[in-house]
């Protein structure tokens, strides 16, 4: 499993939830995860359908599953979220996810 966030560089909101990221122990969480890939969407020569997808919308959380290679975004995440309430979070809909 892989997980990706799509940021951009100037983003406090993308600051904030990377800095959050830093606190937990995702791989704790998901034993099977892969990689944390952080994509900066401003590089469009890299990520141009990203750019056009996800403009407005930064920051975006995805998952790439295990068994299938199709990446699904998660809902948006409020900003408001502590660290815990982040780490339940990411429980509760990658979770949702994997069961599928």
């Amino acid at each position: 499993m892989k997980i990706f966030i799509f940021v951009r560089q100037g983003c406090c909101l993308c600051d904030s939830l990377k800095n959050k990221l830093a606190k937990i122990n995702l791989n704790e969480l998901f034993p099977n995860l892969e990689e944390l890939k952080e994509i900066d969407i401003d590089r469009v020569d890299l990520y141009k359908d990203k750019y056009k997808k996800y403009d407005y919308e930064v920051p975006v959380i995805a998952v790439e599953g295990i068994s299938s290679k199709e990446i699904i975004e998660l809902p948006r995440i409020s900003p408001r979220l502590k660290d815990d309430q982040l780490k339940n979070w990411f429980q509760k809909n990658i979770s949702t996810i994997l069961e599928k």
